[in-house]
């Protein structure tokens, strides 16, 4: 009998979620095959089997909290290529595993398929039956343009297929009531991790807002003089690119904004490097990718970057390295809507600037009312580290750049 341990995944881990089963009892499977996905505070980790054999026992079910170091799973081994020591190095890879197909004579469902946990979700939001899916992915895993491709004869007919185990099912609080109108879903995976972050970072900073209203109007005349030009060779400029860039220009001017405050030691960390972190809606949820080094890249540059890594994470394919590292965040949520915001710092950082939505407003400009385009810059800082002054001389700063996108390509 062979136990394999949850094995050291490095960077201070001490314990990762169980977020999805690759194997059950009875299978029989190879050397380097996966067993489990398990999610750490910095990536999802594929954990693959140091020997072959038949799995014996599963310890722990979805959602656990496991230690590194404790018994993930017994296999009754076979012959191996590899010594039985469980600390093999685990490859790691955003939302890179899912379940395997094992191999049986019942009825394929879709808990036997091969998918994410972040293609499940976007399933059942589509009422699709994953057992009806072909994927197109290595062994047949099922990807997200696999769902965009699938007719609607796949969709599920019965609203059973769809539903999460029911309540009764599920181990009773005291004095819970259950009702037919309501749903419990668990906090597991990537939105438990969110929620774990969210929480950390507004009871330990002591957060400030500052906000004030931009005039984008000549920003908004100049993306779109250039910005077909850049279409027809394959370039979407966004305004993500100009704002970084200014955002750039005053972290340079106000260096107490690019950077991290060291609870432990007491120390306020200055960082003499720009890795930007832009927020982005995902399938799985809300991740925030990172440009390393953004002072260094044209708006050209930035451009094909955003759109790259966006892509990357709503795909679930972003690495942990991707995923980290930032200095300073940027939540673009005006991108859906809203006129102010109020940000959570992206901890340990110690600023997060929202921008919101652009739209037209009468505005005075030059001593005349006048129809404009205006945007609201909201800045949500950590008062240990940043002035109420400073933070809005920041903000200042990037207003100014904004509203004279001439002066903005002087600063590149």
């Amino acid at each position: 009998m062979t136990e394999i341990k949850l094995p050291d995944i490095g960077e201070g881990i001490a314990e990762g979620e169980i977020v999805a089963w690759a194997v059950k009892v009875g299978d029989q499977i190879e050397i380097d095959a996966p067993l489990v996905e398990v999610l750490t505070d910095k990536a999802s980790v594929e954990i693959p089997s140091p020997v072959s054999g038949e799995v014996s026992e599963i310890l722990f079910e979805l959602g656990d909290l496991v230690p590194v170091g404790d018994v993930i799973i017994r296999l009754k081994s076979s012959e191996s290529k590899a010594t039985t020591n469980s600390q093999a190095a685990p490859e790691a890879a955003a939302h890179s595993l899912a379940s395997r197909v094992p191999e049986s004579t019942h009825k394929a469902t879709d808990s036997d398929v091969l998918a994410t946990p972040s293609i499940r979700r976007a399933a059942r939001e589509k009422g699709l039956d994953l057992s009806q899916i072909k994927g197109s992915g290595p062994y047949g895993r099922i990807l997200l343009e696999d769902l965009e491709t699938t007719p609607e004869a796949t969709v599920q007919s019965q609203a059973s297929n769809l539903a999460v185990p029911p309540a009764a099912a599920k181990p009773k609080l005291a004095n819970e009531k259950t009702s037919e109108n309501e749903e419990r879903i668990p906090l597991r995976g990537i939105r438990r991790k969110i929620a774990e972050q969210m929480v950390k970072a507004k009871f330990t900073a002591p957060d400030f807002l500052y906000a004030d209203e931009a005039d984008f109007s000549e920003l908004v005349k100049f993306r779109q003089a250039v910005a077909p030009d850049l279409k027809a060779e394959g370039i979407k400029l966004t305004y993500l690119p100009f704002i970084i860039k200014a955002v750039v220009s005053a972290l340079k001017k106000f260096p107490t904004l690019n950077a991290s405050f060291d609870d432990l030691a007491q120390e306020v960390v200055l960082k003499k490097y720009y890795h930007i972190g832009f927020a982005t809606d995902s399938p799985n949820g809300l991740f925030v990718p990172v440009i390393k080094h953004a002072d260094q890249k044209s708006l050209l540059e930035l451009s094909q970057e955003i759109v790259t890594l966006a892509e990357r994470v709503r795909e679930g394919k972003a690495s942990s390295e991707e995923m980290r590292g930032g200095t300073f965040t940027i939540t673009n949520i005006g991108a859906i809507g809203g006129i102010m915001s109020a940000p959570i710092i992206n901890h340990p950082e110690v600023a997060i600037m929202g921008v919101n939505k652009i739209y037209q407003k009468p505005m005075v400009y030059q001593n005349e009312i006048a129809i404009r385009w205006a945007c609201t810059l909201s800045l949500s800082f950590d008062h240990r580290v940043v002035d109420g002054a400073d933070g809005a001389r920041f903000t200042n700063h990037v207003i100014q750049l904004l509203e004279n996108p001439q002066r903005l390509l002087l600063e590149i």
